[in-house]
């Protein structure tokens, strides 16, 4: 770290671009979640056709974002899979070539093979799921007030 002002550290310019990087995303999110506050605000006055709409939108949003999860979450299994399966050949290995503790590698590789099986699993089911909802868009919602509400 180079000499700051008084003494104090300067982190160097890539961890700096770093640091601002995550500075930005912070302020970006802050900024969103003001937005939201003050939706809130006008929302206490809206009428309810502008309520629904905005449940509407919060609905998609939450919809988008669940999707997104579950893709992210198969792809998490299926990478997860592989390293099992690496560990679990590299195992193999040793314990072919006679190396070290031959037992105890034949147990570890029956341990990846077993973990990746898992993974690859939890990696359909994942994948099951984003596909029974169908494309990234919520349940149709009706246009009608609910019973006892006056439009």
């Amino acid at each position: 770290m180079l000499g700051g002002v008084d003494g104090e550290p300067v982190p160097p310019p890539e961890r700096r671009r770093e640091i601002d990087t995550r500075l930005n995303a912070i302020r970006a999110r802050l900024n969103t979640l003001r937005e939201r506050d003050r939706e809130a605000m006008r929302s206490r006055t809206a009428t309810p056709g502008e309520r629904v709409e905005a449940a509407r939108r919060h609905a998609v949003e939450a919809y988008v974002a669940a999707a997104e999860m579950l893709a992210s979450s198969a792809e998490a299994f299926r990478n997860a899979a592989e390293a099992h399966d690496r560990a679990a050949s590299m195992h193999e290995r040793a314990g072919a070539a006679g190396s070290g503790d031959v037992r105890g590698h034949e147990r570890q590789a029956a341990v990846h093979q077993a973990a990746a099986a898992a993974d690859r699993q939890r990696a359909e089911r994942a994948l099951s799921l984003l596909s029974d909802h169908g494309p990234a868009k919520p349940a149709a919602v009706s246009e009608e007030p609910p019973d006892g509400v006056a439009s």
